[in-house]
Parts: C-alpha cells; sequence; structure tokens
C-alpha cells in the first residue's frame, strides 16, 4: 500500500492559485463568486436559523481557489443586488458581479411560475424580488446560479426552468433549485463542495448533497445551450466554473423524486418497539485494505487499487478520473463508476435495477454482517425544451436509485446518510454510483428506562417534547405587517391569522439513528412550518 497527498481539483480552469485549506476567504475583486444569505427577516417574516452556515459551506468550498467579491447577510441582502440597473454595482458587488453566485433563505413560486424571495431589508419600497420583475442577469459576468430556497427551481405541477427564468436568464451556463420545499439546515453548501471533491460532476455534486440532508426534497439542476446535445453535455459533465456565455436556445433540467411505485417509508412506521436498547457501531466498517479490494473488484487494477490518496479533509482516495472510490472519516464510501446513457429511453425495471444493485452489494462486500431491508426507490428524471419553438420534451426517467437501509430487530436506520446504501443504476442496468454509510454492530446495552408508561401516555409526552422543539423553532417574533416606507403597522385581524406560523407533519417514523456510533431508537417527525407563503422543513426527534 502507498499513501500521498490529494490536491482538489481546481473548478476553475487554469485560473486561479492551487488549493488551500481553511476560509472561506473574502473581499477579493477578481468576479469569481459571491453570496447573500438571510436568517434574520424583516417583521411578517419567519426567521430561519443556518443560512448563514450554508453560505459559508458554499464559500468555503470555492474560496479554496479564489476569494469571494462579497458575502452579505441579513439587513445586508437588498433588491438593488437583484436588479437592473444596479446588480454589478461598482464592478464588484451584486449578483451579476461574479461568476458564480449563492443565495440562502426563504423562496416561493406562485401558480403562475413566478418565483419571489424576502430580502433582509427593504430598498426602493420593496422587501421581495421577484423572477418577473427587474431580474436581468447573466449578461454581464453570472454563468452559475444557485438558489438555496425553496420552489427555486419547479420542474413539476406544470411547471418549467423556462417558464419560470428564460425571461431574466441572459447567458448562464447552469441553474441550481429546488423543485418542493427544502430544509433549514447548515450542510447544504458544505455538502456540495465535499461530492465536488470526489470527482462529481455539479450536477451530481448538488443533487447528491442534498439527498443526503433528506430524501423528501427534490433538487433540480437546470443547463443551457444552443442545442440539445449541448445543453445534456453541460448538464451531464460540467465540473468548472467557466467564464464563457452560453446561448439559452435549449436548456435541460434534472431533478431527484421519489419513485411513483414506491410506498413511502413513513406512517406505517409508528408501531412502537419492544426493544429499546442501545446499540454499539464499530469505528469502520472498511479500512484501507478493505478499500483497496473494493477498487479492484470495482475495475481498478491492484496496483491503483493499493495507490491511496489523502486529502486535507482526512478523505481516502483511489482511482482514475472515470472511476474513482473514495472513504471520508465518517467511514462514508462513495463509488463513482462512470455516467448514465441519456440516449437511452427506456426506462429500467423497478425490479431488474433491485436485482442488478444487490448483487453488485453483495460481490463486493458492501454489507458484509449487516442485515438490510429495500426501502424507497428514487428517479433521477430528465426533461427539457426549447425556447425558440416553446417545444417541450416528455420527461423521462434516466437513473433508478435502489436504496437499502439497515436494520436491528425489525427497527431501520431513520436517516438520510447514515445506516443506509444506495445504488444508482442507468436504463443500460449499468451502475453508476454506489454511496454506503453502513457499520456493523459490535454490541447491545439494555437502556436504563423510566417506570413504565401507558402508550397514550408515552404518546403525550413524546407530543410535548416535539410541541416544545417547534416553539423552540418559530421563536417569540412578533409577525406584524410592513408598510412600503419600511415601518411596521397594526396588524388587522385577517392579517394575523395569514401571519400566524402554521406547522404540519409531512412525515413520521419510528427506528434507530445511526448518526453517531452509539445508536439509539427514535420518534422521527419531519415537520413544514409556513408564515405566509413562505414555508421551511425541519428534522426533529425524540428519544424513545
Amino acid at each position: 500500500m502507498s499513501y500521498k497527498k490529494f490536491i482538489a481539483e481546481n473548478p476553475f480552469p487554469a485560473e486561479t492559485e492551487s488549493a488551500t485549506k481553511g476560509g472561506p476567504y473574502l473581499w477579493g475583486s477578481s468576479g469569481w463568486c459571491g453570496a447573500c444569505s438571510i436568517e434574520d427577516f424583516l417583521p411578517g417574516m419567519r426567521d430561519l436559523r443556518l443560512t448563514h452556515e450554508d453560505a459559508r459551506g458554499f464559500l468555503k468550498y470555492v474560496t479554496q481557489f479564489a476569494a469571494a467579491n462579497f458575502w452579505y447577510g441579513d439587513r445586508e441582502v437588498a433588491a438593488w443586488m437583484y436588479e437592473e440597473p444596479h446588480d454589478n454595482w461598482m464592478d464588484r458587488y451584486g449578483m451579476d458581479a461574479v461568476r458564480i453566485f449563492y443565495h440562502s433563505g426563504h423562496g416561493d413560486m406562485s401558480p403562475d411560475g413566478v418565483f419571489s424571495a424576502p430580502m433582509g431589508s427593504v430598498w426602493d419600497k420593496r422587501d421581495t424580488i421577484r423572477s418577473d420583475r427587474k431580474m436581468s442577469f447573466a449578461d454581464e459576468k453570472l454563468r452559475y446560479l444557485f438558489w438555496s430556497t425553496c420552489l427555486s427551481l419547479r420542474t413539476t405541477g406544470g411547471h418549467t426552468p423556462i417558464r419560470t427564468w428564460s425571461k431574466a436568464n441572459k447567458g448562464l451556463r447552469m441553474l441550481f433549485g429546488y423543485d418542493t420545499v427544502s430544509y433549514d439546515d447548515a450542510n447544504y453548501g458544505a455538502y456540495f463542495g465535499e461530492e465536488c471533491r470526489k470527482g462529481r460532476s455539479f450536477k451530481d455534486a448538488f443533487l447528491s448533497a442534498s439527498w443526503r440532508i433528506d430524501h423528501r426534497q427534490s433538487p433540480s439542476v437546470c443547463a443551457m445551450g444552443a442545442n440539445k446535445a449541448e445543453a445534456l453535455a453541460r448538464l451531464a459533465k460540467e465540473k468548472a466554473f467557466y467564464q464563457s456565455r452560453v446561448s439559452s436556445h435549449y436548456w435541460a433540467w434534472e431533478w431527484l423524486t421519489p419513485s411513483n411505485k414506491s410506498s413511502r417509508e413513513s406512517m406505517a412506521l409508528l408501531k412502537e418497539p419492544h426493544n429499546k436498547n442501545t446499540l454499539i457501531l464499530a469505528p469502520e466498517m472498511i479500512d484501507d485494505t478493505m478499500l483497496s479490494i473494493i477498487g479492484n473488484k470495482a475495475g481498478l487494477t491492484q496496483r491503483t487499487a493499493a495507490s491511496i490518496n489523502i486529502d486535507a479533509y482526512g478523505t481516502r482516495i483511489i482511482g482514475t478520473k472515470a472511476l474513482r472510490v473514495s472513504l471520508n472519516r465518517a467511514g462514508h464510501v462513495s463509488l463513482e463508476l462512470g455516467k448514465a446513457n441519456y440516449q437511452n429511453e427506456k426506462q429500467i425495471g423497478e425490479s431488474k435495477a433491485h436485482k442488478i444493485a444487490k448483487d453488485f452489494i453483495s460481490e463486493l462486500g458492501l454489507a458484509k454482517g449487516i442485515k438490510l431491508e429495500q426501502a424507497t426507490t428514487y428517479h433521477v428524471v430528465q426533461g427539457g425544451g426549447n425556447t425558440k419553438t416553446e417545444e417541450l420534451c416528455e420527461p423521462k426517467v434516466v437513473e433508478t436509485l435502489i436504496q437499502f437501509r439497515q436494520e436491528h430487530d425489525s427497527l431501520k436506520s431513520v436517516n438520510s446518510e447514515h445506516g443506509l446504501i444506495a445504488v444508482s443504476v442507468d436504463n443500460d442496468g449499468k451502475i453508476t454510483k454506489v454511496f454506503s454509510s453502513l457499520k456493523p454492530i459490535v454490541d447491545e446495552r439494555e437502556q436504563v428506562s423510566a417506570p413504565t408508561a401507558s402508550a397514550q401516555e408515552s404518546t403525550r409526552s413524546r407530543d410535548e417534547l416535539f410541541q416544545q422543539k417547534i416553539n423552540k423553532i418559530i421563536g417569540s417574533k412578533i409577525y406584524s405587517a410592513m408598510n412600503p416606507d419600511g415601518g411596521t403597522k397594526f396588524p388587522s385581524a385577517k392579517e394575523i391569522s395569514e401571519l400566524n406560523p402554521t406547522v404540519k407533519i409531512i412525515d413520521e417514523k419510528i427506528g434507530y439513528d445511526f448518526s453517531s456510533n452509539i445508536v439509539k431508537p427514535v420518534h422521527q417527525r419531519d415537520v413544514e412550518i409556513a408564515v405566509g407563503p413562505y414555508a421551511k422543513r425541519y428534522k426533529l426527534r425524540v428519544d424513545l
């Protein structure tokens, strides 16, 4: 076995220095990137908690290679940065002053396809931006636009990226967002960087990063080009931030969504378990020798599989640009085995994809000694359209993601990135990607329990704990309305009802929390909290 330092691939082609650890590095003037994040909103809007961390994680990745022009937050964020004629103010500030722009905050889309996002302050008597009003970007520097908000890039329900963004777009290469409500989570930006470091394209990195946070959201990515072939190639392969503007004649997009045939892993999984023991996991399942064996079985030569590269974050990497296997410090293994064949539009059968995935897991020994149960299947769906002819392509499934969850005594993992293995299979039956966070159980310990309560009392007590968590999220902010001049006004009864936070449970299950090496049974709820038109989702857990 040989070891050497891994140098991260520079996503800025031949234009910047090699990677450095740390950051984010700010207040440059190169025009590479910029970001805005809002947690503290104006009255009438529910605050968020983790958008600054989201933006920080993204900037920490891209500013390894070039300093950002700016990162503005809360009251610093206003409509002028997003609209003509000020979106490239002083050739340094605003979304069109940089090649890459990242926005993290609230977002919504109206039934007629208009995206809106609330700002952190009032400018020109407005505290909201709209995709159909004064937005005209990518005619200057912007080429890659990231909306880390809810409902920013819709692909279903009669919506398309073209419908929402074609009027404003003047030369983007790629656009990133969500078809659904997303989560208030710190890791979107950081996970995108982690996935890029695996050698993935921007599209695959964005979809995978969001999937790791939660499987109930649908991330979406769009690429533009002069024709269908160019747009599809960019969507599949782009992994460097290029400077040149591209034609917007054809748009191609992909999104990740549950299979229609899959039953959701939720409401049926609320049976109280008889066994509430704590599980102890092995610190790791795969050592360097096993990593090399996996790489060799996946197609690497023995020599290549025995040459381990270690990056600045402790991730072990073997392979080539075409086939790469990585193992991070948390013990998660990822395999990059190739691109899906988008030319084959005949969807593979779910049972066939399941067998291919199961056989591959067995062949590589990825789940040795671990009990698995099949979980929800997901699809990568591809759509597109021509802005000249206004013709839209029928959406097609291009990859099927088969997922298995780690199980013990009839309880499965409840996590989105722990205690599971997922295998992506294209329509040719070729495996393109694998992600595994499985770890063997080495011990089981009985929890010291309080005096037994009735099932009804236990549920009521748990409901109270969930409500406490929700109250903490909502906080004590006064939800007043706002006048155009920025001053507050006393709300009417109707306005009070509209501004009152609403909470709904969107998913619920009982199972094991595999997010650490000490695994406990938990009751997990995913809730959606909304004030007015803007919502966010949260994952809540209570120990059994």
